[in-house]
């Protein structure tokens, strides 16, 4: 039996994993990861270089380390990483230094030899501890740390698939077949989304392709340098989050994150794009598609165009994250749910006795920051606190 195990091996689980056997006590041995990636980080690392994500999107103070400076030792320390490797607001970081740093980070400290390849299908009573239920065993832990997300299940809207299935070349940005926009093919090349991901996707096609690309979003394109105000990660908006109800707080996440927008080099170099044709821009909403002798028809809601491949940058699905697996752990274990299925937790992020959450899970007590990298490190001072306590 393990101290241990996080479930989902992602920025939250990887951090989480340095965390607990950096600061606690725990040694390697006492900690394990499941996830069903190969290494730390693979769909990050996927989605990032799908898009050709250039520069992340949080600051450098916010990265996989103990430290906050860390990222910026570990580039002083490279004579190659020069200052080109941040931007502002606030030194965001390249994506080159950003994954380099990570993978000195899970070499330094271990953080591969604790993961286990596999998915959880189920959580158990165990005596004194929890059994998780995986596709080649059971795995037995006296706690279980939820780390998991949506991020593999990529959003696919109903024409879509009825247009994929019928033989036309379209995919998602997110999903594992996606050749990369600037190997794709096809002259006539359309972008549906209207947030980063869409744009930075966009953009990248434009840089591999003589045609110009055509960029389908439900809305203008819109500025914001984050995706929540950054008064969210500290008392000064989370004080009255805290002290609201449960229904209350879902609703200030709710108008608190500010999807589909872009930073502002993103968003100057699309305007650019656009202003000399290399991105054609229209907003619009696909009603439809259909094959049309060899291209796929798209019927819009402002007239139709033709394209010869259609890349998706939709985002994932918006349920909650492992809805079938937290209604059967709720069942199991005899634990609160909101109306909505999230788990309620307490101020360490405590569900029941032995289980703890992450991520998307915990946003009804980390709040609107919760998904991001800094959800992960605030998701970590909770669970210090607590095992401080014990």
């Amino acid at each position: 039996m393990v101290e241990w195990l996080i479930i989902g091996g992602g920025i939250h689980g990887t951090y989480l994993s340095n965390l607990l056997t950096t600061e606690t006590g725990l040694s390697r041995d006492d900690v394990r990861v499941l996830d069903p990636h190969d290494r730390p980080l693979e769909l990050w690392h996927r989605y990032a270089r799908n898009c050709d994500m250039r520069y992340l999107r949080s600051p450098a103070t916010h990265n996989i380390d103990i430290h906050i400076l860390s990222l910026y030792r570990f580039a002083k320390s490279n004579p190659d990483l020069d200052g080109n490797h941040f931007i502002p607001l606030y030194n965001r970081p390249s994506r080159d230094l950003f994954e380099r740093h990570c993978e000195s980070v899970i070499r330094a400290r271990g953080l591969a030899r604790m993961r286990i390849k596999g998915k959880a299908r189920a959580l158990t009573r165990f005596g004194g501890g929890v059994g998780v239920e995986t596709e080649t065993g059971r795995i037995r832990s006296k706690r279980v740390l939820l780390c998991v997300g949506q991020t593999e299940a990529p959003c696919w809207p109903d024409w879509a698939r009825r247009a994929r299935n019928a033989g036309s070349t379209i995919y998602h940005v997110f999903d594992s077949d996606f050749p990369g926009a600037k190997a794709s093919r096809g002259d006539r090349t359309v972008v549906v989304g209207g947030g980063l991901t869409a744009v930075q996707t966009a953009l990248a096609r434009t840089r591999s392709a003589a045609a110009p690309v055509m960029l389908l979003s439900p809305h203008g394109l819109r500025k914001s340098n984050f995706d929540f105000d950054p008064c969210w990660i500290g008392p000064k908006c989370m004080s009255g989050f805290l002290s609201a109800s449960l229904q209350r707080r879902r609703e200030l996440i709710g108008t608190a994150r500010m999807p589909g927008t872009l930073p502002m080099e993103i968003h100057g170099e699309a305007t650019a794009a656009i202003r000399t044709g290399r991105i054609l821009f229209r907003q619009a909403d696909v009603r439809d598609a259909r094959p049309s002798n060899g291209t796929l028809r798209l019927l819009l809601d402002a007239g139709d165009i033709e394209a010869e491949q259609v890349i998706l940058a939709t985002g994932f699905d918006p349920g909650r994250p492992a809805g079938a697996l937290i209604d059967q752990t709720s069942r199991e274990f005899s634990l609160q749910t909101t109306a909505g299925g999230y788990p309620v937790v307490n101020d360490h992020l405590q569900w029941g006795d032995a289980l703890f959450v992450s991520g998307p899970l915990a946003e009804l007590r980390l709040g609107p920051c919760a998904r991001n990298i800094v959800g992960a490190r605030n998701a970590g001072r909770l669970l210090l606190e607590y095992l401080k306590h014990l």
